[in-house]
């Protein structure tokens, strides 16, 4: 058995043993789940967050099928972690619906990529609506500024994991909505199985990426008024939803944004991590949104759905052990 093999045998029995404690029901899941065609108001956006699960690559029909259902979907923005594999980033550029997708930002951490397979942070961007160039905004601590994205690698510590081999990140975009509202949005991915310090660290370090953002978007003008300002952070947090005490310092820890799946769902457990060997399921995914920033109102986020989605190839394979986390959220 090879090192690889061993230590994501591992990682997942130590995922077991953390969350043996979890709920052992069983939900409902929906397969390939449509956003729908039908909008409550032209504020209305659509959004999805989904880990791809993709080290190695994917196979042909996987990726057809993810493509496929990114195409025909409603959505308004996709937001994928764990895109590693360089033949997927350009399998999927060159058969995406370029002409609805007109705004993708393909990778954002270029300075350590290629230096090794997982040096990566493997986020990547669709969107409907144009980005607004931020390159004439200078920013601090350790933000990189690539004019349409702006990122910062988010500490790592070692584990007995393959998962700190991978780089962790925040990285955010800004979005011409309408000609008065603008949305900051975010994309991460936090370590798995890290100490509980290190966790708290990388959450701090998204809180502040954000607020030196909304800042420096006030300051200089290119967001006028914060009332006309969404900010929205989505991804893949490793860290389970359904622990009540986990998730009040998590929350804590980002600046408070509210958990809209929560929020709407109410006493409703769904999941969008699989541990398949062992029949176990997780919520590590969320897309979460900030009413304030800087003790500064933004502007509001009304939430018409949250709910998951597994994304299947035509053999009714999963293509991630993550589920998609999708949402129709109205910009008031």
């Amino acid at each position: 058995m090879n090192t690889t093999k061993f230590l994501n045998i591992f990682y997942f029995t130590f995922l077991l043993s953390i969350y043996s404690c979890s709920s052992t029901g069983l939900v409902e899941t929906r397969v390939n789940e449509s956003i729908g065609k039908v909008r409550a108001n032209a504020n209305q956006i659509n959004l999805i967050t989904y880990n791809l699960q993709d080290v190695f690559g994917k196979g042909e029909d996987e990726l057809d099928a993810l493509i496929n259902y990114f195409n025909k979907e409603d959505y308004d923005f996709v937001l994928l972690q764990e895109l590693f594999n360089e033949g997927t980033r350009e399998y999927v550029l060159s058969k995406i619906d370029s002409a609805k997708y007109k705004f993708i930002i393909p990778r954002v951490d270029y300075d350590s990529f290629p230096e090794f397979l997982f040096n990566d942070a493997g986020l990547f961007y669709m969107s409907r609506f144009p980005t607004i160039d931020l390159s004439q905004i200078e920013f601090e601590n350790g933000i990189e500024n690539r004019g349409s994205v702006i990122h910062k690698l988010l500490k790592k510590e070692i584990s007995l994991t393959t998962d700190f081999l991978s780089n962790k990140s925040i990285a955010g975009s800004l979005f011409q909505i309408n000609d008065s509202t603008k949305l900051f949005l975010c994309s991460t991915h936090v370590q798995a199985i890290g100490s509980k310090h290190q966790k708290g660290y990388q959450l701090r370090q998204i809180r502040k990426f954000i607020e030196q953002a909304v800042y420096k978007f006030l300051k200089s003008n290119i967001v006028e008024s914060p009332e006309n300002l969404a900010v929205i952070l989505a991804g893949d947090f490793n860290s389970d939803a359904y622990d009540e005490e986990k998730l009040e310092m998590f929350l804590t820890y980002l600046g408070n944004p509210r958990d809209i799946h929560t929020e709407i769902n109410l006493e409703k457990e769904e999941y969008t991590f699989k541990l398949r060997f062992f029949n176990r399921q997780l919520r590590f995914d969320y897309i979460l949104v900030y009413d304030e920033m800087l003790n500064i109102p933004l502007k509001k986020v009304a939430v018409q759905e949250i709910n998951a989605t597994d994304i299947q190839d035509e053999n009714s394979e999963s293509i991630s052990d993550h589920l998609a986390l999708k949402a129709k959220l109205i910009l008031e």
